[in-house]
């Protein structure tokens, strides 16, 4: 059990990827800082530009906004004239269990300023996904950062008309002055109905029993990456899940679960909804849901000029063949992990062409997008296995030539194509850097290079976020050497 490992994925996972709305720095140095806002449920242009006292037109004109009317929730603004001052806040993505009493113990500062601060009608209506912005200002002269302090569970109590804080604090089995420093208590004579207060404990928290904590990163998560749902429980349960219209499926290691979502590159921007579904020894099943927010993706596009030779690589039939073979091996979850963070990168070479990429074939329309990474090298350039796995693939097919395909567990899947030989069986076990095949050119290619394809829960995904590479910014087109 390598719990280290899980650690670095989640946290390579948030490298590069804003997993909130931020205020960022533009510019080089002595640049003024610029707010972006992810528009949340219920908001209009209108209720944007008069929270940051800006206008529609200016936000329309600064984003580019072909039609004011047509927001999506996900979506990032920027915010002209933000830079005048600078950033007085921190946003913070609410997960499932959160109420604003417990994020406001969280940074250290109160229901009450947080409330005021994001303008909420009520501090009872908060929903998973949903961005508040932790005020800051109080830090701000003497330099403190503002950080969360780290949840360790417990529970929330509501005070009733009768109550007073030693009652409940004696009714819980704890001192007062913790039930105070737990609840960030101002005055312990004052406390009011209504008010709630925070019973530290080691048992479960604000989510039903047998969950205790749910964590889903990166929010937002962008078109054709990888998020990662974690969950802990009190006892043994079967875990499942659903986002997107696609199941989510759980391994056990450790003391957590973890499921790995591939979300597609042509997901609709916005806010949607993960359930999950725990059924414990007993046959009980307690479901909860929580919000996801998928933000757009930045991909280019790009054209590929198909020799007259292997047209015929294009037909229904070629591309049906290639699917079914490819999706019976992109499909597989094996609950046992055999890699770990990051990935080697699966040959040497330049990258000629991105995920992502919005592509025409011989000069027709941009119908498709490239579902993997290409790597430039000259033809048998060795390829090696990125990360531990079995083989559940070697065989030639049409459209990717002589390809190989690596179960890495996890529902973690990765696919090599256009080889010029094939160096592995099928069933064999293979370690990070092992030989699997030698770069080539056969199938729908234009030129010696690797297609390398990574699938996370069935959908492709960009496997340049396992090896922790930057992407670079898209040029509006180029002429690909890939396929």
């Amino acid at each position: 059990m390598n719990r280290k490992s899980i650690i670095a994925l989640v946290t390579l996972f948030c490298i590069g990827v804003l997993a909130t709305p931020a205020y960022g720095q533009t510019g080089g140095p002595g640049s003024k800082p610029t707010t972006v806002h992810i528009v949340q449920r219920g908001e209009t242009l209108f209720s944007i530009a008069r929270r940051y006292g800006s206008t529609v037109d200016a936000i329309t004109h600064t984003n580019g906004i072909p039609d004011p009317r047509q927001i999506f929730v996900g979506e990032r603004l920027v915010i002209p004239g933000s830079g005048t001052a600078a950033p007085d806040a921190v946003p913070y993505i609410v997960q499932a269990g959160d109420t604003l009493a417990s994020i406001a113990r969280r940074y250290q500062t109160t229901w009450q300023t947080l409330t005021q601060a994001n303008g909420l009608l009520s501090p009872n209506v908060v929903y998973a996904g949903q961005v508040i912005q932790i005020p800051t200002e109080n830090r701000a002269a003497s330099g403190e950062t503002l950080a969360p302090v780290p949840a360790t569970g417990g529970a929330a109590y509501i005070v009733r008309p009768d109550d007073t804080l030693l009652r409940i604090a004696l009714h819980y089995g704890i001192s007062p002055w913790t039930l105070v420093a737990a609840s960030q208590v101002a005055n312990p004579a004052l406390i009011y109905p209504g008010q709630e207060l925070a019973i530290p404990s080691d048992g479960p928290g604000l989510l039903p029993d047998p969950f205790t904590a749910v964590e889903v990163q990166p929010l937002p998560v962008p078109q054709g990456t990888t998020m990662v749902v974690t969950a802990h429980t009190t006892e043994p349960v079967t875990l499942t899940g659903k986002v997107l219209g696609q199941e989510v499926r759980f391994a056990h290691e450790g003391d957590a679960y973890y499921g790995l979502v591939g979300v597609h590159v042509l997901a609709e921007p916005g806010l949607y909804e993960l359930e999950l579904s725990a059924v414990d020894l007993s046959g009980q099943e307690t479901r909860i849901t929580t919000g996801v927010i998928v933000e757009s993706g930045r991909f280019g596009y790009e054209r590929i000029d198909v020799p007259t030779s292997r047209t015929n690589l294009l037909t229904p039939a070629a591309i049906a063949s290639d699917r079914e073979r490819l999706g019976a091996a992109r499909s597989i979850f094996t609950a046992e992990r055999y890699w770990t963070t990051p990935f080697q990168r699966p040959c040497a070479g330049t990258i000629s062409s991105y995920f992502g990429t919005h592509r025409s074939y011989s000069g027709g329309p941009y119908t498709s997008f490239h579902s993997g990474v290409d790597f430039r090298a000259p033809g048998g350039t060795p390829v090696q296995a990125p990360a531990g796995g079995t083989v559940v693939l070697a065989e030639t097919l049409y459209q990717w030539g002589n390809a190989v395909a690596i179960d890495h567990g996890w529902g973690v899947v990765t696919g090599y194509g256009h080889l010029s030989a094939i160096d592995v069986q099928l069933g064999q076990v293979v370690q990070q850097g092992d030989v699997i095949g030698k770069v080539g050119n056969t199938g729908l290619s234009t030129g010696a290079h690797l297609h390398w394809e990574m699938w996370v829960g069935g959908n492709s995904v960009s496997g340049l976020q396992w090896l922790d590479e930057s992407y670079p910014l898209s040029e509006t087109e180029w002429l690909a050497a890939g396929g």
